[in-house]
């Protein structure tokens, strides 16, 4: 009977031992699946950072590069936009106002475009902006809506600055995404001649 006893406390001790070791095991791996998780999260992170324009906060060239060689299945418009005389600006106000032009201008991008729209800094004052199923006089609203508020644009310390931009848009229909981009952006450095031009002879910029 004792030998019995003995052999029970002996076995439910180690079920006992058992249980806590693989207790203990179990907390082990929680513990490195949440170290993992944020790691992994701190990663994601870290490559978002590397895609995004720190002055605009909108996605930078190398976004854009990378996305027109993965030729995805895009529907709509592109649009390639460009601040005018920004070179003027930066040298009539400084370099720390034109960044805060910029940082306006990517601003107003971001505040008109939808979750299924993408918009990139090209370089520069150059942006680019993809807007999806999108009807031309709804692209084109709201660019103008964009240059409404960039005539009123008000520089710290320096007051109201009226920034005029131009900007080229072709449809995607079936095409490559980036000669669409390059259609664009001819379309606009010809907005930009013919502004220009207006402005040469007198008329409305």
């Amino acid at each position: 009977m004792n030998v019995l006893a003995v052999s029970i406390a002996v076995g439910a001790l180690l079920l006992v031992g058992a249980a806590v070791f693989f207790f203990r095991r179990s907390l082990a791996q929680r513990a490195e699946l949440r170290r993992l998780g944020s790691e992994v999260e701190r990663l994601r992170k870290e490559a978002g950072r590397v895609d995004l324009d720190p002055l605009t906060e909108l996605a930078n060239r190398a976004a854009l590069t990378r996305w027109l060689e993965e030729q995805h299945d895009f529907q709509g418009w592109v649009v390639v936009c460009d601040l005018d005389d920004f070179k003027a600006l930066n040298d009539k106000y400084g370099h720390m106002a034109g960044d805060e032009i910029l940082r306006g201008a990517g601003q107003l991008i971001a505040a008109s475009i939808r979750h299924q729209d993408r918009a990139y800094r090209w370089g520069g004052d150059e942006f680019v902006v993809f807007f999806g199923s999108a009807e031309r006089p709804v692209v084109e609203a709201r660019l103008r809506e964009i240059e409404k508020h960039l005539r009123k644009f008000h520089i710290r310390n320096h007051g109201p600055v009226p920034v005029s931009f131009s900007w080229g848009m072709a449809p995607i229909a079936g095409r490559s995404l980036k000669q669409c981009v390059e259609e664009a952006d001819w379309l606009m450095l010809e907005a930009k001649r013919s502004r220009r031009n207006r402005q040469a002879a007198g008329g409305p910029a």
